[in-house]
């Protein structure tokens, strides 16, 4: 059964993306010495574990293996190590409490242009 035209239109994209990035990085490191940033390796991550979403539902285990410890290295590399974790934020109660009247009493003009 063949997947649907969409789905493998998203993973060919995913695949030119991860080629057109690959080559981007080789001609920046043309003639220099540098590493990538941790933005750079996140992207990588995050291509590499689609790839192997892909091949894993596809049951192509072997692929979807090294893909996915290609995306573990650049997770790691990228400084992922977990979701944002949520912290707990307090604000002090505010001291006084007062109602403010926001609807003027007095019309500027002779014209009701509310449109």
């Amino acid at each position: 059964m063949k997947a649907p035209a969409r789905r493998r239109s998203s993973m060919t994209a995913v695949r030119l993306d991860l080629v057109s990035a690959k080559i981007l990085v080789w001609i920046a490191r043309a003639g220099r010495d540098g590493d990538l940033t941790a933005a750079a390796h996140l992207y990588f991550f995050d291509r590499y574990q689609k790839l192997a979403d892909y091949h894993r539902q596809r049951g192509r285990l072997a692929r979807a293996h090294a893909l996915q410890q290609k995306a573990d290295a650049h997770y790691r590399l990228g400084g992922g190590d977990g979701p944002p974790y949520a912290a707990a934020m307090g604000m002090p109660r505010p001291t006084h409490w007062f109602a403010t009247d926001v609807v003027g009493s007095r019309r500027f003009g002779g014209h009701d242009d509310a449109a």
